[in-house]
């Protein structure tokens, strides 16, 4: 009986344990098999691909990896997308609007308050395979690695995109659009098919590549970014990634547009970073023997996201190239108001950087690549750097658009001008409130003046900021007939009529005093809607249009000096 109580026992202890270590490896077996099933099922998905067309050694294309993070950017209120209003941006809020809080979104929300910002979120995509396998396509490089912050952190954003893709059905969004993206393909294709765009840059910079992809990007921001990712030739794959500058209404749609006239200078500048940021790399330790050039132009630079002195000379390397191209194949007039649109810009020093690419261009037998050249490039640097270069020298004269106004402030007098005569007495005084909120904020330093002072005074040396309705500021009404545009009480007139209520515009141009120095004015229909106007989006076009905080539309005008007035339609 004893015995049989001892076996009872042993058997009541192991009966357990083999209950749970059976358990276990049918656990690890279904796990496995799972896991196999995860994994092929994953290898059978399909790839999403891109709506493309060849031009040449030129690929025009809609690049779906660059759709995907758009719109994971777009949900986390990322601030560096189009401003502009179309429906492919109201759909794509609306189809992922339930993934606010998906963990890839906040993680690019983190990401991007460090050094994950600009160029290194599309150019990370470059890496990768298309959605929704986002596999590793060549190796990351050592400062995309650096701009997240670590491997871990790189890694950690691609697995989250992964299941962006799968989650959110972004396949089904995608294939919905393709009508949307062959538009928006073939029409740029046909606009530069007769262009010579990349045999311009291919015999300029005399610098093999394995292939220019030109990607347009509808949610990015009007501008663009350059980069390249290594090919497995040894060559590189060159990109410009590029925004929408405007809308058009095309079938009852409003719809993004890559303008005529920008396209060829995006082109252009976007695939030259391509060939100019290595080759300064390359030469860094001479370029930065001249830093203290960017001490003379530091606000100009910074104030449109170039805070560091390399930078800086890419830029101004990149604008010199554009520039010459744009004398060799569009003619001296397009030069001209090229080189004058840069300096004033702030890229003082691409006059220089011009005149000796000239020197390039003609001695190309000695010189048979942009590369064997540069040292003569950072010769224009340590000849203006010896130099004690007038404050003539950092003069402009302004020439739009809205940005580049503010470049004007660290040179010339701000005066800000308030209405005294708008229709609503309390109204009037918000204005002047919001203008005092507004000077702290952009001008510290700016006087502000009523419109009846503004009258009395010269003027002729400053940069001037109106604020009120055309008939409340009386300074505007007083200069309204020298101005392009109307604002009447039913719509406004610009490029076109704009009818109805509730409009706003926002423009800079000539100051009508001096027509060297830069108006902006910020004015509307309603007083009411004076108060807030700065939180439209505006700066990098000459005016803008807008209907309760909706833009309608943003332009440049035609300028002869003081003479600026609206574009013909094409």
């Amino acid at each position: 009986m004893k015995s049989i109580k001892v076996l009872r026992m042993i058997l009541l202890i192991l009966l357990p344990i083999a209950l749970f270590i059976t358990s276990y490896f049918m656990f690890q077996s279904i796990k496995q098999k799972d896991s196999s099933i995860d994994s092929s099922s994953s290898l059978s998905v399909k790839e999403i691909e891109p709506i493309s067309k060849n031009l040449g050694s030129l690929k025009v294309l809609i690049d779906p990896r660059i759709e995907l993070l758009t719109a994971v950017q777009l949900q986390s209120g990322y601030q560096r997308l189009t401003q502009l209003d179309f429906n492919y941006k109201n759909d794509m809020k609306d189809f992922f609007n339930d993934y606010k809080n998906h963990k890839s979104v906040n993680v690019f929300k983190k990401l991007s308050k460090v050094n994950f910002s600009y160029d290194a979120p599309p150019t990370s995509m470059l890496y990768l395979t298309n959605p929704p396998r986002l596999e590793q396509a060549i190796d990351y490089s050592d400062s995309l690695i650096d701009r997240a912050g670590n491997k871990k952190n790189l890694l950690s954003f691609y697995q989250n995109l992964r299941a962006f893709s799968i989650d959110t059905k972004f396949a089904d969004f995608y294939e919905k659009n393709v009508p949307f993206y062959e538009t928006l393909v073939d029409k740029v294709y046909n606009n530069i098919k007769d262009l010579k765009l990349t045999e311009a840059l291919d015999d300029y910079y005399g610098m093999e590549v394995n292939s220019y992809n030109l990607i347009l990007a509808p949610m990015l921001h009007s501008g663009g970014y350059g980069p390249r990712v290594p090919a497995k030739n040894g060559l590189y794959d060159v990109y410009g990634i590029i925004g929408p500058t405007s809308t058009l209404e095309q079938n009852g749609q409003i719809v993004p547009e890559f303008s005529n006239e920008t396209i060829n200078y995006l082109v252009w500048h976007e695939f030259s970073h391509s060939f100019v940021n290595p080759t300064t790399e390359k030469y860094i330790d001479e370029i930065n023997q001249y830093k203290d050039l960017f001490s003379k132009i530091r606000s100009e630079m910074s104030a449109q996201a170039y805070p560091e002195w390399e930078i800086c000379v890419n830029e101004h390397i990149v604008r010199a190239v554009t520039t010459r191209l744009t004398y060799l194949y569009l003619g001296q007039t397009a030069g001209d108001e090229a080189l004058a649109a840069e300096r004033n810009r702030g890229f003082y020093y691409i006059g220089a950087l011009c005149d000796s690419l000239v020197q390039y261009e003609s001695n190309r037998d000695t010189y048979p690549t942009f590369d064997n050249y540069y040292p003569q490039l950072i010769k224009v640097f340590k000849e203006l750097s010896e130099q004690d270069l007038p404050d003539s020298f950092f003069e402009q004269e302004f020439i739009g658009p809205i940005n580049s106004a503010f470049n004007f402030a660290d040179t010339l007098d701000v005066v800000i001008i308030t209405p005294t005569n708008e229709k609503d007495n309390k109204t009037q005084e918000e204005i002047q409130l919001y203008v005092e909120l507004i000077k702290k904020k952009f001008w510290p330093k700016a006087e502000v003046v009523d419109d009846v002072d503004a009258l009395e005074r010269d003027l002729t040396n400053s940069f001037i900021v109106a604020y009120g309705t055309m008939e409340g500021n009386l300074w505007l009404d007083h200069y309204k007939d020298t101005f392009p545009f109307q604002v009447k009480e039913d719509g406004i007139m610009a490029d076109k009529e704009y009818e109805g209520t509730n409009l706003t515009f926002i423009t800079a141009m000539p100051n009508p005093q001096n027509y060297k120095n830069p108006l902006i004015v910020y004015t509307a229909q309603n007083s009411d809607d004076i108060v807030d106007i700065n939180s439209i989006f505006h700066g990098p076009t000459d005016y803008i249009i807008t209907k309760d905080q909706e833009e309608l539309q943003t332009g440049f005008y035609k300028k002869e000096k003081e003479k600026w007035t609206f574009k013909e339609e094409e």
